[in-house]
């Protein structure tokens, strides 16, 4: 059977089933008669729920966990919710196809070619998408905080757009302010990248499980290493919560100055209370220990011939002048 385009929609891909939704790319329908009252975005992304999920809790609580939250936290890393509805096929949920490749991608793309990402790729992803999942954790509204949490990062739903920005994807495990307790399901993440208390039952996704999920996820990508010994999934969920993640790879990574690396570990403590608790947090931490330009390195300000602005003059008319040889700008 073909996947079921909703009302007013037609299908250009199936983009596959997993254990929750069944996803596919759809378009508005060119004769539809009457216009929606905004454009839709093109293409959009159907959201169903999977035959084995169609009729269980977990599943409709999922779509509507991730209908809200798009309704809720408006950022440009996530998609747009476009329409939400439900036709004799059931629920779906319509939504903007976020444009970039996965982390996991990215990382196989680079293999491809026989090395591994570039050090300058490397950094400005692990900055960038922290600082991603900073804004989001800040996000508010008049009613306050959003206390947005995503729930699921890993590889897969963590991707590199087209202007070097970072996007989140599939929130179906997301919490937020104000969410109904029966929408509360018993969501365990993706091990390896999931918090081990989170894995366990022992919790909820919090902001700090993301924080530990997020810096599990850059930590992958750039080493290029398993992050466990173990393969299936019960014995990684024991070894994370026994010994913790496999972090000897990260050691090599030069890209990342140690204390930045020293960061990133402190992020994937087992222990929740040792953890760093806020993308924010890890950030700054990042920053203070990020390698600090040598005087007269390429695009400082004492670098030969850098331009200098100067305050406008009397006349209103702003100045560039070059440094001199002592970094003082020559006359003009």
């Amino acid at each position: 059977m073909p996947y079921p385009a909703p009302d007013g929609t037609e299908l250009i891909e199936h983009l596959g089933t997993g254990a929750t939704f069944d996803v596919a790319l759809v378009r508005p329908r060119s004769r539809t008669p009457v216009a929606p009252p905004a454009p839709l975005p093109v293409p959009l992304v159907c959201k169903r729920l999977a035959p084995g999920a169609l009729h269980a809790h977990a599943g409709r609580a999922a779509m509507i966990r991730e209908a809200r939250a798009l309704a809720l936290a408006r950022h440009p890393a996530l998609p747009t919710l476009a329409r939400v509805g439900a036709d004799r096929h059931g629920p779906f949920l319509l939504e903007s196809r976020r444009e970039g490749a996965s982390l996991r991608d990215v990382l196989d793309g680079w293999r491809d070619r026989g090395r591994p990402p570039p050090a300058s790729l490397l950094v400005h992803i692990v900055r960038t998408a922290i600082e991603t999942l900073a804004e989001l954790q800040e996000l508010e509204d008049a009613g306050g905080p959003l206390r947005f949490v995503h729930g699921d990062l890993g590889p897969d739903h963590v991707l590199l757009g087209p202007l070097g920005d970072i996007g989140l994807v599939d929130l179906g495990a997301a919490r937020f302010r104000g969410m109904d307790p029966d929408l509360e399901t018993a969501d365990r993440g993706t091990v390896p990248f999931v918090a081990p208390e989170i894995a366990r039952g022992e919790s909820p996704p919090t902001p700090r499980g993301d924080v530990y999920a997020m810096a599990a996820t850059l930590v992958a990508f750039a080493t290029g290493a398993p992050l466990t010994r173990a393969s299936e999934p019960a014995a990684m969920l024991l070894e994370i919560s026994e010994s913790g993640l496999c972090l000897d790879a990260l050691a090599a990574v030069e890209a990342l100055a140690p204390g930045q690396r020293r960061a990133l570990a402190r992020a994937l403590d087992r222990d929740p209370e040792r953890r760093i608790g806020t993308a924010r947090a890890l950030l700054d931490a990042l920053d203070a220990a990020a390698p600090r330009p040598a005087p007269g390195a390429p695009g400082t300000p004492d670098a030969p011939g850098a331009t200098l602005e100067r305050a406008p003059g009397p006349d209103g008319r702003q100045d560039r002048g070059h440094t001199g040889p002592e970094g003082s700008p020559s006359p003009a």
